[in-house]
């Protein structure tokens, strides 16, 4: 491979300068209790966030939050240069994230920021960034911060890909951020990643397992990026951020010691929404799409308000929250504006994974605007959501492939991936789909569900 393909914004590296489930199917309550930092508007209490716009940072907007922070956006590079601490959650593909931040001037001065050693935290595609390139979309050049390619998960010795869910953390040096953290579960979602190499090693402060070792974080002086979602990993991801603001009045109460050594099963709580007689959003269950009452007044069954049952379940100990809107097949999903508003709020105090699903598709509204799936989709992301789980457009896509042979990049399992990596959206019904191959991206979009 010729240097020249691997040269990126930042031409210089750092100076050498300074097996147990999560928890079984009793729910059990998070070990990590956090004492939030009271802040106030000083600069001590702004954190700034640089969002460039895909994919789902409201949950990292909210998790800071609810430390007691502020936040302050990046508009332009120089608020990136001028910050007293710097998030980067980066969503989504790789070659799509570097093309924004090229453009925008933005790769740059994170070069700069990061070069200087200032306090900086890049979470999951932030920290795929700052390595050399990624094979993503052929061969794409990253920051160039850290010595290495970032590749994708091998799937034929076995594993699925993405990795999605809670795995183990082996801590492989003292960071701060990561006090007692080592042998808990956090929560990952991706298709790529970076190994551990001679070149890297002395980043690297701690790795996870799945089909071989991959970085899981990485750490010099006061520059820290994590693969998983601290954001999505409960009370543990909390006081990763927690540790990493160092609030002077932020305390955390001591783990039990982890002996989590891979990954967990996982509770789902998967809740069916849809609007009442009353035009209320409620949870319901039923024999099909058939959730009224036999009774007289024939009701749409009532099991509580979406909001408050995820917040317990959560409380309760629940690894990953799934609403499926039930009746959004038949309306127009952007126009459901109560379920848009379940999301933002519910992602306000849930801090792990929230799916919604139903009528994630093109639409024609009465007005004859056409919306593609990736618009509905992104909505949707902005709310709140971690996931979308694309349900008939998914098996129709899948038959459509099949029987031609061709990839025509229309779909909607296309549209969200392209922009948001395959781990984003997820096909459901897959009893629909019999015939999927099961080496292909289509198969393997297919055959995994959030919803049965």
């Amino acid at each position: 491979m010729e240097a020249a393909l691997l040269r990126s914004p930042c031409s210089l590296f750092f100076s050498n300068k300074t097996e147990t489930s999560r928890k079984n199917l009793n729910f059990k309550s998070k070990n990590f209790s956090v004492i939030r930092a009271s802040a106030n508007q000083s600069a001590d209490s702004v954190v700034t966030l640089l969002d460039y716009g895909a994919g789902n940072v409201r949950s990292v907007r909210n998790a800071i939050r609810s430390l007691g922070y502020n936040i302050k956006d990046v508009q332009k590079p120089e608020d990136i240069l001028n910050a007293d601490r710097l998030i980067f959650p980066g969503v989504g593909a790789f070659a799509a994230a570097m093309d924004v931040l090229n453009q925008n001037g933005m790769a740059e001065a994170l070069c700069t920021y990061i070069e200087n050693d200032r306090p900086f935290l890049g979470i999951c595609l932030g920290l795929q960034l700052l390595f050399e390139s990624s094979e993503e979309k052929g061969l794409v050049k990253g920051l160039g911060l850290i010595p290495g390619v970032v590749g994708r998960f091998d799937s034929s010795n076995g594993v699925r890909v993405p990795h999605i869910g809670w795995n183990a953390l082996q801590i492989t040096k003292d960071s701060g951020i990561l006090e007692d953290v080592g042998g808990q579960h956090v929560y990952f979602v991706h298709s790529y990643r970076a190994i551990p190499s001679n070149a890297n090693q002395e980043w690297i402060s701690s790795t996870c397992n799945y089909g071989d070792n991959f970085i899981a974080s990485v750490q010099r002086g006061n520059v820290h990026a994590v693969q998983f979602h601290p954001e999505k990993s409960g009370d543990v991801g909390l006081s990763v951020l927690a540790r990493f603001l160092q609030s002077k009045s932020y305390t955390a109460k001591k783990a039990t010691k982890g002996k989590a050594s891979k990954l967990a099963k996982r509770v789902i709580a998967c809740l069916d929404v849809r609007a009442n007689d009353n035009g209320d959003l409620v949870v319901t269950k039923g024999d099909q799409y058939d959730v009224r009452e036999h009774t007289k007044e024939n009701e749409v069954r009532n099991l509580g308000k979406p909001v408050e049952l995820a917040r317990q379940y959560y409380k309760d100990g629940a690894d990953e929250v799934s609403f499926l809107n039930i009746t959004g097949f038949r309306d127009f999903p952007l126009g459901d504006l109560p379920m848009l508003e379940v999301l933002r709020y519910t992602s306000e105090n849930v801090f792990v994974p929230l799916t919604v699903g139903g009528g994630i598709r093109d639409f024609t509204d009465g007005n004859g605007r056409h919306y593609s799936s990736l618009e509905v989709a992104s909505e949707y992301f902005r709310s709140g959501a971690d996931k979308v789980s694309i349900g008939s457009d998914a098996v129709y896509a899948a038959e459509a492939y099949i029987r031609t042979g061709v990839k025509t990049g229309n779909s909607s399992l296309e549209q969200i991936s392209r922009v948001y990596g395959n781990q984003e959206s997820w096909g459901c019904r897959v009893q629909d789909c019999k015939s999927c191959e099961s080496g292909s991206s289509w198969g393997r979009i297919c055959l995994v569900s959030v919803h049965g």
